[in-house]
């Protein structure tokens, strides 16, 4: 494993998810500036959500026809830059378009990135994931922390600081693409013919993932404004709030990991997502202290299982770990995403508490979805099958 360049990885991971965190942090602060309704605020989230996802999997088949090494600096740039550019945004289209900039930014970055951790983590893949996709989660989580107190202390324009990042971190990337060429170099002549892949395990995961991605960008979108309009707790009080629910996901990131290598990926996800339901129950009928822990837990539940998930996913299409990649973290992420502007049509009709509710219902269809997965006993036996290639 080389430790490292995925530390590289892991860090424009961080700063391209950074942005994806940030958002939720920011939709109440353009939602006063801009008038906007809750369906509007919800199409931002729909927006970035969508261009990450449509062009994830054109990237990712890209990554897997030829190198593409050269996406994951300018997939860093492209995302912070456009997000530092929204606070300088005269109009709502203005800001829908930066969104968009900033979605393609991912869009480039996470396929190769995952494809990329793939190559340099050895036998450890699964640890490995867990170290990539931990930096993505340690920048969602501080995105609504350093934005909530950037924008309070100095209005929507401070957004903008973010270029100087932009083009540190990108440049940080760019010294990973060295060793990279070497890594794929090797793995491309040491590589087994292609091994068979699994399509139904994979369709089962891609709605698990989708299922829990809609859930995850609900609880982000419209717990702040659940806080802020019916709670009446105070706007500054919502980048503590969603760290809380976004630290705890990037710490059982790094701990569900090493179980899913002990204990299998299936008997991970089922717990997590068993629970992950009744955490969100629980910081709909709590307050106080108790409503932070259970939104803390169901973060944990919700997003701890993210890298397991993708590394079963590439092992059900071992020849197209990129695809793979890009399926089950772009096109859930749209999934979700579309699912999310449903949701604040609802919550627009019926009111925030009965969106919440219907989340729970959401993340309910996901845990049942885990049950139809194969048993560990045959899910061992296809790993061991696909293990030794990687794509």
């Amino acid at each position: 494993m080389n430790r490292r360049v995925l530390a590289v990885l892991s860090t424009g991971h961080l700063a391209v998810d950074f942005t994806a965190g940030a958002l939720p942090a920011t939709l109440p602060f353009l939602q006063r500036e801009f008038h906007l309704s809750y369906f509007w605020v919800a199409a931002l989230v729909m927006t970035s959500g969508v261009t990450s996802s449509i062009l994830q999997p054109l990237f990712g088949i890209a990554s897997d026809a030829a190198a593409a090494r050269y996406l994951l600096p300018v997939g860093v740039l492209c995302a912070l830059a456009g997000f530092a550019a929204i606070g300088h945004a005269g109009s709502y289209a203005g800001v829908l378009a930066l969104v968009a900039m900033a979605g393609i930014g991912s869009a480039m970055y996470h396929p190769e990135g995952m494809k990329s951790a793939r190559s340099v983590s050895g036998s450890l893949r699964t640890t490995g994931m867990s170290y990539f996709a931990v930096g993505g989660n340690v920048g969602v989580a501080l995105g609504p922390l350093i934005l909530t107190a950037l924008i309070a202390a100095r209005g929507l324009h401070a957004i903008g600081y973010l270029i100087v990042p932009a083009f540190l971190i990108s440049a940080l990337v760019a010294t990973a693409i060295a060793p990279l060429r070497r890594a794929q170099a090797v793995t491309l002549a040491t590589a087994t013919a292609p091994r068979p892949s699994r399509p139904r395990v994979l369709l089962v995961l891609i709605a698990i993932a989708a299922l829990r991605s809609l859930v995850y960008a609900g609880i982000l979108t419209f717990v702040p404004l659940y806080s802020i309009n019916v709670l009446h707790h105070p706007v500054t009080q919502n980048g503590g709030l969603l760290f809380a629910f976004l630290a705890t996901g990037a710490l059982a990131t790094l701990i569900a990991g090493p179980l899913a290598d002990r204990h299998g990926v299936r008997s991970t996800m089922i717990v997590s997502l068993a629970l992950a339901p009744l955490a969100l129950c629980g910081y709909l009928l709590a307050d106080g202290m108790l409503q932070w822990i259970a939104l803390a837990l169901s973060g944990a539940c919700i997003i701890g299982t993210f890298s397991t998930t993708v590394v079963l996913g590439q092992e059900c299409l071992p020849n197209r770990v990129a695809l793979a990649s890009a399926l089950l973290i772009g096109l859930t992420t749209g999934l979700g995403a579309l699912g999310v502007a449903v949701v604040g049509r609802i919550a627009d009709a019926f009111g925030l508490s009965v969106a919440l509710w219907l989340l729970v219902g959401i993340a309910v269809s996901a845990f049942s979805l885990t049950l139809v997965l194969p048993t560990e006993q045959r899910m061992r036996a296809f790993a061991q099958l696909a293990g030794g290639n990687e794509a």
